[in-house]
């Protein structure tokens, strides 16, 4: 019987193993890394695994040790972290699960599916965030495996203290590192109380009884306060709601009841809600395979919940069906706890969702726990669960092509970049305002595979190269946009050192080639941009002296970029802008002649200017005119470029097709004859 209980349990934990892997390793073998972990994997390549002490000093300086245990393993591989990060998630859900039949013995249908859906939950889309949230999954994993100890220290007696010192470890390394699941050890008495639960007792006994059985885990959590209160300068999160309380307590709690009750309806309702525009937007764009995969992960869920619901015994548990949804909205609340004392928001939102991750574990359990009470034929309350499972598959689906084109457009800038630019100059930065992937790269982030392709054997500070996104809190440590103001930054393990006139200005269009801007750019093109004043700032900055054109290309690493892009219309034109750059004009005739070969064209005509400086320096007047027209029938603006360039070439009493030439001269209204 134990035997074949085994082999049910353990063909359950490989489903659950599956559902994880149909939810995030589809596009697992397509990503690479992702904000944060450019730079975590960047600090590893460049010091070794020592330097994470200094990486997280001042921000959480005991993660740095789980990072030292885990980034020696994995390495840096971006396959690896993501099928990493699907094990320590299936690893989490196995301690839970675990966790849960412990409480609950008799409800093993309940108990998978709340498992099932905590590991798919919809709402928490950080997951592809491989590096970062890996180490977080493990330490949740741990988290639960304390309360699996404590269990088992209240129910053996004989070891109760050898499994509560294990608790307690456990305990802090859950809680230390990272902080995000202090506000879960409130729930802890709670499960300690139904635990000890003896109603033949007076409850002021079993309250006595189970706040001794607590006190071992409230010393770890209160020395742990201490701590954190008394090192606050450690840390970069500072308690902002103590603050907030103490100078307006009124607005503050006001704020914080409007904080809670959104967390609250985006974490259990408007979740849904947003799988339903996902699917929309996702079918109305073709991705119609995204049905495909949600109907295939709710087949399976159904196989599996049925196969669970085999053995499901209905009778009472010490946590019973009707406490289960109250006991899910607990854990939600206390779970909000850290976020909230550090003045950050909870919800749908990118930058706010990933605190849904530890709330998922209270709403999942709300949620199962409301579908047992009101469906009561079980069949029903089957195919729903599976359709939630199978649903939330198929958004995480959704969210992981999101991830997919976010990398692959910052691998097609990257190429961009070494087409134009093919080595740079130490101590130079690359400015923007803004990127279209900016949502899943921060400047910082960026920075690293900078340097990484164009420093590849860097293994000191300071560091040669910095990207700044100057719409971004970056440019709260810049010095003032004007010439020869010195840059000193420094960013965890990493410092630089610069100078404002020694800066590239840059363009990624959403649509369009990368554009290298020089300080002649006319700054009219961005009159219709929110950073319009910020674009005419930079450009009177931008240096391509900065650029070493006489080297062959940098290269980006196949080890964290896989296959590069293919020569398409933007490789020709960043060759032609280098060649722009060192008067190359045959060059790029020759260039631009290749490109229409392969009927190739541009995207934006913007990407004529420089094929059509070159048809002018070589006498191709008819050609020039005939791009030149092109260019001003898309944007009038352009007339500022055409006139530059006609000025620079001395054009202005040319012989050959003059006729033409002057009619086109009048039309752009340039100075001169």
């Amino acid at each position: 019987m134990a035997k074949k209980q085994f082999l049910n349990h353990f063909l359950l934990a490989i489903g659950l193993l599956l559902i994880c892997v149909f939810s995030y390793g589809l596009v697992a073998n397509k990503l690479g890394y992702f904000l944060d972990d450019w730079y975590i994997i960047w600090t590893y390549r460049t010091f070794g695994v020592e330097k994470f002490l200094d990486f997280f000093k001042g921000d959480r300086p005991l993660f740095s040790y789980v990072y030292m245990v885990f980034i020696p393993l994995i390495k840096d591989s971006p396959l690896n972290w993501q099928l990493f990060a699907i094990f320590t998630k299936w690893l989490s859900g196995i301690s839970l699960w675990c966790l849960l039949r412990l409480l609950m013995p008799k409800k093993d249908l309940s108990t998978f599916a709340i498992t099932a859906l905590f590991l798919v939950y919809p709402g928490f889309k950080f997951h592809h965030f491989a590096v970062m949230y890996s180490q977080n999954y493990a330490i949740l994993a741990v988290y639960f495996l304390s309360h699996i100890f404590m269990i088992l220290a209240i129910r053996n007696p004989k070891r109760r203290c050898v499994y509560t010192i294990l608790a307690m470890i456990l305990q802090f390394i859950g809680i230390a590192p990272m902080e995000l699941y202090y506000g879960l050890e409130l729930v802890r008495p709670i499960l300690i109380f139904l635990e000890l639960r003896d109603d033949t007792k007076p409850l002021k006994v079993q309250l006595t009884r189970s706040f001794k059985t607590w006190l071992p885990y409230l010393l770890v959590l209160f020395g742990f306060t201490l701590f954190r209160v008394g090192f606050g300068q450690l840390y970069s999160y500072q308690l902002g709601l103590v603050n907030q309380l103490k100078s307006d307590p009124i607005s503050t709690i006001k704020q914080l009841a409007v904080i809670v009750f959104k967390a609250l309806v985006d974490s259990i309702f408007n979740v849904w809600v947003d799988i339903l525009r996902q699917f929309h937007a996702a079918i109305k764009s073709g991705n119609s395979i995204v049905v495909g995969v949600s109907v295939a992960a709710g087949l399976f869920a159904l196989l599996l919940l049925f196969y669970s619901h085999r053995t499901n015994r209905t009778t009472d548990s010490r946590i019973t069906s009707f406490w289960l949804p109250v006991l899910g909205v607990y854990i939600i609340l206390v779970g909000m706890i850290p976020v909230l004392i550090a003045g950050l928001d909870i919800g749908l939102a990118f930058h706010n969702n990933r605190f849904l991750l530890h709330l998922s574990v209270g709403v999942c359990i709300l949620i199962v726990s409301l579908v047992d009470l009101i469906i009561r034929q079980g069949y029903f309350r089957l195919v729903l669960l599976a359709l939630l499972i199978g649903i939330s598959i198929g958004a995480n689906f959704i969210v992981g092509n999101e991830y997919k084109k976010a990398w692959e457009a910052q691998k097609y800038f990257f190429s961009q970049l070494t087409w134009r630019v093919p080595q740079i100059r130490p101590g130079t930065v690359l400015i923007t305002p803004e990127v279209p992937f900016e949502t899943y790269y921060s400047g910082t982030s960026l920075t690293a595979p900078l340097n990484i392709i164009y420093s590849p054997e860097l293994n000191q500070n300071p560091i040669p190269y910095q990207m700044i996104l100057a719409g971004s809190p970056q440019m709260k440590s810049m010095p003032e946009l004007i010439p020869d103001q010195p840059i000193y930054r420094v960013s965890r393990a990493f410092n630089f050192q610069g100078n404002t006139s020694d800066m590239l200005v840059f363009e990624m269009p959403t649509r369009g080639c990368l554009q290298i801007l020089s300080p002649s750019t006319n700054p009219q093109l961005y009159n219709n941009s929110r950073y319009a004043q910020l674009w005419e700032d930079l450009i009177k900055l931008s240096n391509l002296d900065r650029i070493v054109t006489n080297k062959p290309d940098a290269e980006l690493p196949t080890r964290y970029f896989g296959s590069v892009p293919q020569r398409d219309w933007c490789y020709y034109y960043q060759k032609a802008a280098l060649a722009e750059q060192s008067q190359q004009w045959t060059e790029i005739v020759s260039l631009y002649d290749r490109a229409k070969s392969e009927q190739l064209n541009p995207v934006s005509s913007r990407e004529l200017l420089p094929f059509i400086n070159a048809y002018f320096r070589t006498g191709e007047i008819k050609e020039a005119l005939v791009l030149s027209e092109n260019l001003l029938t898309e944007d009038s603006n352009f007339r500022f470029d055409l006139c530059r360039i006609i000025e620079d070439a001395d054009l202005m009493n040319i012989s050959q097709d003059r006729e033409q030439m002057l009619k086109f001269l009048d039309e752009l209204k340039c100075e001169g004859d």
